[in-house]
């Protein structure tokens, strides 16, 4: 038996009245459709449109396109099919195109080839997070982005360069063989190198001298190699000609020639793209004469300019409740068996379903005119006169103004993208800090505007391209104190922070 409750412990019931707000079914579905991107939209709608026999797709510009191209097709007597260069056939090919290039390249990525290999051996774990970081580290073509020492933690005494040097040569014998270097030329010394059966003039050629090649004649080549090999004797200590210095034969070196020719320059071509996707604005920004501005035509007009604020519906098919379910489910008549019965249901359900699908589109395409109109309005000096003038602006901000929850403003700027006159822009670029937290929050610009991190960015960039030609670049500090001049205050290490994410190197290596 358990062990008696003590005299001061007791045993009762008492009621609690709580609020709890629960989400209808077609809010969950509003939500989910407002996160999705424009592509994949587009498979949900038709994903639903199969599912529901209610849910009718009425027009779909792309599709109707690559139609429209097919149908414009003429043949006459000889077989010979002819097309006239009409402005609607091209547009038609020009929609046709977009279709193409819209479809995602399903094909296995570098990135996720490397990573399955690698991960499929044992490694220790300082192993692990360095060779995957050196895995993530590289573009499309298998090269690297960053330096491969900038990858280690200067704060575990495990990263080292031995340990660095020994996961690149793993990676670099994955398949294919040759990534995770530096470019063309040491990609081709790697391939040569693991497969161990290349020629030693080859090996020479590509250790650095892959210059002799041009043009790729044996002759000329084994007597640019010869002069090459008597110029560094020259250079050495002593003078004279080395005793282990190489000497290639003409056939030897049309032997390396052709070797050469057996490898790979870009070894990661034929894999799926990472980065490299189709993208198309879901809404377009144009700038219009203030004489043009009327609000209730989706015009915006802020700092004395004005703004049609469009979204790009052509990108999205349109729907429709299919006419035949609708009046099926409006009968009054009552049905008569049990059969009639679960088609009224069937039917029913269909159409509700349907009009859920419907409003909850309808709900993604006013939560977003709605929300870049108000973006507009607020960056609207951005619009006006470019990325320098992008001031700090949070969803929360937005959400606030429109009267919505921060977590919409999220889902509405999630994969959506932008067009203006300034270029292609992510939503949520606009979404942006001020720079250097609360103090600098006040901080602001002649005409009274905090300076957000994309701005001080630009700014930096613009000083850089300024001075480039300059025999002493602008150091860091320097950057700062001229941003300082500007009324812009930050210190050297956000320069340096922000110099690192446009990817330009400092004034030593510059």
């Amino acid at each position: 038996m358990g062990e008696p409750f003590s005299q001061g412990m007791r045993l009762s019931a008492r009621a609690v009245q709580a609020q709890q707000q629960r989400m209808s079914q077609q809010q969950i579905m509003s939500l989910n459709v407002l996160a999705l991107a424009s592509v994949d939209l587009r498979d949900e709608i038709y994903a639903q449109a199969a599912k529901n026999p209610a849910l009718e797709i009425v027009r779909d510009s792309l599709a109707a396109g690559a139609k429209t191209a097919r149908e414009r097709q003429s043949q006459f007597s000889d077989n010979t099919r002819y097309g006239a260069a009409t402005a609607a056939g091209e547009l038609a090919s020009d929609t046709f195109q977009a279709a193409l290039e819209s479809c995602a390249d399903e094909r296995e990525t570098l990135r996720e080839h490397l990573e399955r290999q690698f991960n499929s051996v044992r490694h220790t774990d300082a192993e692990t997070v360095v060779g995957l970081r050196l895995i993530r580290n590289l573009d499309s073509r298998g090269f690297h982005l960053l330096a491969p020492v900038s990858l280690l933690d200067k704060d575990n005494p495990a990263h080292t360069a031995a340990l660095l040097q020994s996961c690149m040569e793993t990676i670099r014998a994955l398949d294919p063989i040759g990534t995770c270097t530096s470019g063309v030329e040491e990609s081709l010394l790697v391939q040569a190198a693991v497969r161990g059966d290349a020629p030693p003039a080859a090996l020479f050629i590509l250790d650095g001298h892959l210059d002799v090649l041009n043009p790729p004649q044996a002759a000329r080549v084994a007597k640019k190699i010869e002069s090459l090999v008597r110029d560094n004797a020259a250079l050495s200590f002593g003078g004279g000609t080395q005793p282990d210095a190489p000497s290639f034969s003409e056939s030897e070196v049309a032997e390396a020639i052709a070797y050469i020719r057996t490898l790979d320059p870009y070894p990661a071509r034929n894999f799926g793209m990472d980065q490299a996707q189709f993208i198309a604005p879901d809404v377009f920004v144009e700038k219009i004469p203030p004489a043009e501005a009327d609000e209730a035509n989706g015009i915006v007009a802020a700092d004395g300019c004005s703004f049609r604020v469009t979204l790009a519906r052509d990108a999205v098919p349109r729907l429709a409740v299919s006419k035949a379910f609708a009046a099926f489910s409006a009968q009054t008549e009552k049905p008569q068996d049990e059969r009639q019965k679960a088609e009224r249901r069937f039917v029913q359900d269909s159409v509700r379903e349907a009009n859920v699908f419907i409003e909850s589109v309808q709900f993604r395409e006013a939560t977003i005119a709605k929300a870049v109109a108000e973006i507009v309005r607020r960056q609207a000096r951005f619009f006006c006169e470019g990325p320098r003038f992008l001031v700090p602006l949070r969803q929360k901000d937005v959400a606030e103004s429109l009267g919505v929850h921060e977590a919409t403003i999220s889902r509405m700027a999630n994969g959506k993208f932008l067009q203006c006159e300034w270029g292609l822009f992510a939503i949520g670029y606009f979404f942006t800090n001020a720079v250097g937290g609360a103090e600098q929050t006040a901080q602001a610009d002649g005409d009274g505007a905090a300076h957000s991190k994309a701005a001080v960015k630009y700014e930096i960039a613009q000083l850089l391209r300024a001075h480039k030609d300059d025999k002493k670049p602008l150091s860091d500090q320097k950057i700062a104190d001229a941003l300082a001049a500007k009324g812009i205050a930050v210190a050297r290490r956000t320069v340096a922070k922000y110099r690192a994410e446009l990817h330009i190197n400092s004034s030593y290596e510059r």
